[in-house]
């Protein structure tokens, strides 16, 4: 290790320390940015990072050293054992295309280590600006998370400071060659102060600050303003679904308590309205229509497409056959808009009955349980809105609902395979008192609520009889379980059913103004079919002790800026440039609306008030006369020269207070008001005297004036003031005015004095 070299004719000591700096930062940024990826081996980056530190503490300190070369080379020759080893034995894959890959990027950061340790010149300092911008390029390929954001909003400055710096140093430079080549003699800067590094330093940061938050505002603006389409093969990039097990064609029993455990965010739901009318809505996943014992699944997985109405517009049908009598169900619809993460399944969920929907697809298909599929399913973000049917026919109306069920309903859900025998003498026991099918549905699921406990841990189950050993032994489990036995239990009374899974409501952010749905959220439950009303939804699980976690502030606010950054900037495309394009008219409208009528407004209290004043004067004529008359007619009482003065004083701002020094042009205008006064009394100031010289003359007369001495002090502190440049008060000079203006005239030599030679 040893003392770098000053670069020649350097520029600055304070624009070099600057650059280093600078340039250290914002490899930094960049390398945190990538390792926040969780792509890279935090081992290497803490030894990247460690170098980082070392040399951005020398830079600070304005040491100036650097590895010597001969030390590069035999770390890079001792380094080359450690690469084989660390692809054979350390190097984590699966395959050796994977470990060859992982040992590489380890080779590359050690290089980047080392090329931080041993940079001198400036080509050093540009391999390691490229490297970092490919660093960052990295980052923006692995991933498109909001820490990405904040990472290179951080990354942007630190390369503006950098870049700036850079440019003034190499201006610098030139100057500095420039100079030497003239006098034939090197030019060596100066040492700065600390106060002019200082100053430097600040002055950079501001530079650097506001040309890079000028630069982001232009990004902004471009981003938001040039047409663009979704690029599906970029955007694809680093993107990892979410396996959401239990949103298959088949699921075992258990099968939900995976994603139970997760904290992932699964969907984000945005409500048109007061979000109070989505409490206790479950969003809608996959039905599913049959059960052997273990597992519930669908058979018939024939789905048909809808056709768009218009594009990316599609009507969604009802499947059951319309009612004979008049549809008593109250349809007011919920509007929302769902921003549903990459997962695994082609599910497109919804709430309560779907009727509209309107996404960026060319294909939604629709199975037999009404359940929404994404026909062309990739793995991106996918952003549609939805308009879903939520009334509920009343209990009185279930009650005389019809119990003749088609045939093929029948085959479908009402078919069991050999089960425990209790299972059936439960139902028929909980529902001995019932008369209909609804009131047994509500007696099973009233039951499963009360006598059982939520757990995500059952233990004792049997897999051979999962529903059965629910039952009669554990008796504690979570949703599944209880949907499950809920949904046998009804088919062994032959009342049609099946199981549906999906999402619970979630946890409402108020800040964002949306429903955040994790993994956790994920919940099962049963629908029942009522012959002319369609299939009704019952949820026999008791409330999760742990759920009801409230939002905290910062909680709802990160939130907030990750849907704001996924729905307006990874899923930005022209749908959402037309959506911005009218709400910006819509709010420039009502912005122009309400300042006209805030303009009319303010015209119409003008009038009225300019109304009320004339009458007030019209009803005050005389209080107003006499208020004009003393006004006018002050001046006059107190002398009209000397009130002008006065007021001409005051409008120009120099007697604001009494107490305050007097300012030259102040002074000039008391000592010209003081030649008024006495030019009044038939003592007129020659102009080849000075202000001294006609105090004296005044002074000397056989029979001096009684406010010689008072002009004497006021000559005296008008010339310190005017030309002496002393603080002189105000109120002082005020006061011998005001003593010279009342003793004059008396015993006054009428004589024009003369200053003596």
């Amino acid at each position: 290790m040893t003392a770098r070299p000053p670069l020649p004719h350097s520029s600055s000591p304070l624009v070099q320390r600057y650059f280093e700096v600078s340039l250290l930062v914002m490899m930094a940024t960049s390398l945190i940015t990538l390792a926040a990826t969780g792509k890279l081996n935090l081992a290497a980056v803490a030894v990247v990072l460690l170098a980082l530190v070392v040399k951005l503490e020398a830079s600070l300190r304005g040491l100036g050293w650097a590895l010597r070369p001969r030390t590069v080379t035999r770390l890079s020759i001792a380094y080359l054992p450690f690469f084989f080893l660390d692809l054979v034995v350390l190097a984590p894959g699966a395959s050796r295309a994977d470990r060859l890959l992982q040992s590489t990027v380890h080779l590359i950061l050690f290089t980047v280590a080392v090329k931080v340790l041993s940079a001198r010149h400036h080509r050093d300092y540009g391999y390691l600006a490229t490297l970092s911008f490919l660093t960052m390029l990295a980052s923006a390929v692995l991933t498109v998370g909001t820490i990405f954001i904040v990472g290179f909003t951080l990354y942007l400055l630190a390369a503006v400071s950098t870049f700036l710096s850079y440019e003034m140093q190499r201006a610098s430079e030139a100057a500095a060659n420039l100079k030497a080549d003239v006098w034939e003699t090197p030019f060596r800067p100066r040492t700065p102060s600390r106060q002019s590094r200082a100053a430097l330093e600040r002055a950079l940061v501001g530079i650097s600050g506001a040309a890079g938050a000028g630069i982001l505002l232009l990004a902004l603006v471009l981003f938001f303003v040039i047409p663009r389409g979704r690029s599906r093969a970029f955007m694809g990039i680093g993107m990892q679904q979410q396996n959401l097990t239990g949103f298959s064609q088949s699921v075992d029993l258990g099968d939900l308590r995976a994603i139970l455990r997760s904290n992932a965010v699964v969907m984000r739901v945005a409500v048109d309205g007061s979000p109070l009318r989505f409490q206790g809505v479950k969003w809608r996943g996959l039905g599913l229509t049959s059960f052997d014992g273990r597992h519930w699944y669908d058979d018939n997985r024939s789905e048909f497409p809808l056709e768009p109405v218009s594009q990316g517009r599609f009507i969604v049908p009802g499947l059951e056959k319309p009612p004979s009598t008049r549809n008593p169900l109250p349809r007011e619809p919920l509007r929302y808009h769902v921003l549903l993460s990459p997962v695994s399944t082609d599910v497109l969920f919804a709430a309560a009955v779907p009727r509209e929907l309107d996404a960026r697809l060319r294909l939604v298909t629709l199975d037999q349980t009404g359940s929404l599929h994404n026909g062309q399913h990739s793995s991106l973000p996918l952003s549609y809105e939805v308009a879903s049917d939520t009334g509920l026919p009343s209990p009185a109306e279930l009650r005389r609902a019809s119990t003749a069920y088609e045939p093929e309903l029948r085959r479908v859900y009402l078919t069991l395979p050999p089960l425990n025998p209790q299972i059936g003498d439960l139902a028929r026991r909980l529902t001995g008192s019932s008369s209909n099918n609804y009131d047994r549905a509500v007696a099973i699921q009233d039951y499963l609520r009360s006598h059982y406990g939520y757990t995500l841990d059952p233990a004792g189950l049997d897999p051979a009889d999962p529903v059965g050993s629910f039952l009669f032994k554990v008796k504690k489990g979570y949703c599944e379980y209880f949907a499950a036995a809920m949904a046998v239990m009804l088919r062994t009374l032959g009342i049609p059913s099946r199981l549906v899974n999906g999402f619970a409501t979630g946890t409402y952010n108020p800040v964002g103004r949306d429903f955040i749905v994790r993994a956790r959220d994920a919940h099962t439950w049963v629908e029942v079919y009522f012959p002319g009303f369609g299939w009704i939804s019952f949820d026999p699980t008791p409330a999760d002790p742990d759920a009801g976690q409230r939002l905290g502030a910062l909680d709802g606010c990160v939130d907030a800026a990750s849907l704001f950054w996924n729905e307006w900037v990874i899923n930005y495309d022209f749908t959402h440039q037309m959506r911005l394009g009218r709400q910006v008219e819509t709010d420039s409208r009502q912005f122009h609306n309400a300042i006209e009528e805030r303009w009319a407004r303010l015209e119409r209290d003008g009038t009225r008030r300019a109304a009320q004043f004339e009458q007030w004067l019209g009803a005050h004529r005389r209080i107003v006369l006499a208020l004009a008359a003393t006004l006018l007619g002050l001046p006059i009482a107190v002398g009209h020269r000397d009130s002008m003065a006065a007021i001409r004083l005051i409008w120009m701002g120099k007697l604001k207070r009494r107490e305050s020094v007097v300012q030259p042009p102040a002074a000039a205008a008391l000592y010209r008001e003081l030649l008024h006064i006495l030019a009044r009394h038939g003592f007129g100031k020659p102009a080849s005297q000075t202000p001294l010289q006609f105090s004296l003359a005044l002074s000397a007369a056989r029979t001096p004036p009684a406010w010689a001495q008072p002009l004497a002090d006021f000559t005296r502190l008008y010339n310190e003031a005017r030309f002496g440049g002393r603080a002189v008060s105000l109120g002082k000079l005020c006061g011998l005015l005001k003593e010279i203006k009342q003793g004059g005239g008396k015993n006054v030599s009428r004589e024009q004095p003369t200053a003596k030679a």
